[in-house]
């Protein structure tokens, strides 16, 4: 052990108490004698955990590394209850060391598989263990590789009811590693195998009709009856031995929200709102009291980003904060958990218009993501990336888009270094970037090299997102016709009009066939091609309609104190002063300071603040969603 005067130093570095003394000198010792380190594995679990977080705070990252590559320790991690934050903290900092552990897991399990001495039952739960880790660690290639090999070994057995349900839980964790990653063709062949286990019609991948406020149905019969059906099929399942299983599968009152959470997350990145909407509502239907606070979470946050993309405010409002009040009381406020509902609450924020308060909640998100998962993560990114276009939207007026840039890059080089070159995440991100650097050089004055340098990347960034955006979603598709209306405002800026105009037009014909003539996004793509005809094409009849267009869905989806109506009004009191009708141009002027005074009653009126969500009994939450007057 540790000599004496080295006890002494470690005592006054670590002065907790002797447990802590105890676990530092044995690492210290570790470090030294290799030849002992087997006798860590006699340790019970939870002390062994301890051994390793030591390692983390002493920085004794290569044998750390070396411990947690042994899958057969890395699997008793995993079982060890309440050991997920701390595990996931020594797994990052292990490959920011430059460890490939994630990879090296993946091959030993799928090599495990291969040997026929061990037994598939074992080898599933095993899968099922590593690979959900993997997901909610962000690795979600070889999150893939595992849980897709669980899915073969599950189809590889006899299909008795008890295997079903075990292919489902395969299928679930896998369908949520392959929507974050952007897997769509492994994901339709997951979402479909999960249909078919379910007893659902293959057709149901088509949006189900929006349900009535009363009852959620699809396919023709409501969602009890569908449940029950479904558990009929799929009755609580004894292991091949006949006792309780003890594997990873959980109970199907648990396990049908999460896969019809599942299925609403496919649809939102899919940008089939409608789907995901109503999917959303499917798993809400199905939450209990007794549902764990997990399953909860994960449900409320789906079912909120649905409400928000389709303008149900009020309702998205009551559930994401609800998520995230429950979050922090069940998993506390350094848990990535939390941190992912945060970053749902900004979104909302920001749809709602709370532009600081979304900042603030994306800096809380950013930072207990970098918290456990370093600056190297896709996680991280995401909040970057999300901090980014925040920053972006809240500096708009000012200018001072210095730190929007150096967050919406530093996520661009996270990504890089994580997926494959022109992997879908990287459209995202590029796009804010691109947005960012347009308006910093609209900034710049004229004449100058820098200027033009900017809007020329700007434009290579949003046409690799549109190309990449294109060959995964196709031309019909929200997210290709946002990248169109971005290219119609940066042609503008570069004064390429007829190219501006014609990107504009693409951008609304293809929201208009998707989302229908009064959603939001149309709105805001009318509203640019007005600020085109109005400012650079002196096309001001045509404008002054788009701008009513405008200014009657900004007023029906958030009301008076909507912040883009200050570009519509400023627009119409430029169409009629060049139209020289000077009373119209007044009263828009008259409007446009009315609107100034909202703004600034609405600065008293803050959202709650951050830590003070509270919440609600379920049943109420459930009651109030549901009530036709919810929105």
């Amino acid at each position: 052990m540790a000599d004496a005067s080295q006890s002494l130093r470690v005592a006054k570095k670590i002065p907790d108490n002797l447990y802590e003394l105890c676990l530092t000198n044995l690492v210290n010792y570790l470090q030294k004698s290799k030849c002992h380190r087997d006798d860590l594995h006699s340790l019970p679990d939870t002390i062994l955990m301890d051994v390793y977080y030591k390692m983390l705070q002493e920085k004794r990252l290569c044998i750390l590394g070396s411990e947690l590559a042994a899958l057969d320790t890395f699997e008793r991690l995993v079982r060890c209850s309440g050991a997920q934050l701390r595990l996931l903290q020594c797994f990052q900092a292990v490959i920011e060391h430059g460890s490939k552990l994630p990879s090296e897991l993946a091959c030993v399990y799928l090599a495990r598989c291969d040997a026929p001495r061990h037994r598939r039952a074992y080898l599933i739960q095993l899968g099922l263990r590593l690979g959900g880790f993997l997901n909610e660690a962000g690795w979600y290639a070889d999150a893939e590789r595992v849980l897709m090999r669980c899915i073969q070994l599950c189809q590889a057995q006899p299909q008795t009811t008890y295997c079903r349900r075990l292919t489902l839980e395969c299928a679930h964790r896998l369908l949520n590693t392959q929507s974050a990653y952007c897997s769509f063709p492994g994901a339709a062949e997951t979402y479909a195998l999960s249909l078919q286990i379910l007893g659902l019609p293959a057709d149901t991948q088509d949006a189900p009709p929006e349900p009535p406020a009363g009852g959620v149905r699809s396919g023709g019969r409501d969602v009890a009856t569908q449940t029950d059906a479904v558990e009929d099929r799929l009755q609580e399942p004894a292991s091949p031995s006949g006792s309780v299983t003890s594997s990873p599968v959980e109970g199907l009152r648990h396990l049908l929200p999460r896969v019809y959470k599942e299925f609403s997350a496919l649809f939102f990145v899919r940008c089939d709102y409608n789907a995901a909407y109503t999917w959303g509502m499917h798993a809400l239907r199905l939450l209990h009291n007794d549902t764990p606070a997990k399953i909860t979470v994960e449900v409320l946050r789906a079912c909120a980003k649905a409400c928000v993309v389709k303008r149900r405010f009020v309702r998205a409002g009551s559930l994401i904060r609800a998520a995230v009040a429950l979050a922090r009381r069940t998993f506390g406020p350094q848990h990535p958990r939390l941190a992912h509902a945060l970053l749902d609450y900004g979104f909302y924020l920001l749809n709602v218009d709370s532009i600081n308060h979304s900042v603030a909640v994306y800096e809380e998100a950013l930072s207990c993501l970098r918290r456990v998962f370093g600056r190297s993560s896709l996680h991280v990114a995401t909040a970057q990336e999300d901090l980014a276009y925040a920053l972006y939207v809240l500096e708009y007026s000012s200018g001072r888009f210095y730190k929007a840039r150096d967050h919406a890059e530093r996520a661009i080089r996270i990504i890089e270094n994580l997926v494959p070159p022109e992997h879908l995440l990287l459209a995202s991100a590029k796009r804010v970037k691109a947005l960012i650097l347009e308006e910093i050089a609209l900034d710049t004055p004229a004449g100058q090299d820098l200027k033009a340098r900017l809007l020329e990347e700007s434009e290579a960034l949003h046409r690799a997102a549109l190309t990449l955006s294109t060959r995964a979603f196709g031309e019909n598709n929200v997210q290709t016709a946002k990248h169109y209306g971005n290219l119609g405002r940066l042609y503008q800026s570069m004064q390429k009009f007829q190219d501006a105009e014609t990107m504009h037009l693409k951008a609304i014909a293809i929201k208009e066939a998707l989302l229908g003539s009064e959603d939001y996004e149309v709105g805001l793509s009318i509203g640019h091609l007005a600020s085109l005809y109005n400012y650079h094409m002196n096309m001001h009849a045509a404008a002054e309609t788009l701008y009513f267009r405008s200014i009657s869905i900004s007023l029906k989806l958030f009301g008076e104190r909507y912040s883009g109506l200050e570009y519509d009004y400023r627009g119409l009191v430029h169409v009629f002063t060049s139209l020289k009708r000077h009373d119209r141009a007044e009263f828009y002027n008259r409007l446009l300071h009315h609107w100034h005074e909202l703004r600034e009653q609405s600065k008293a009126e803050q959202q709650p603040s951050i830590g003070d969500e509270q919440v609600p009994p379920l049943d109420e939450l459930k009651a109030q969603f549901f009530s036709p007057t919810a929105d």
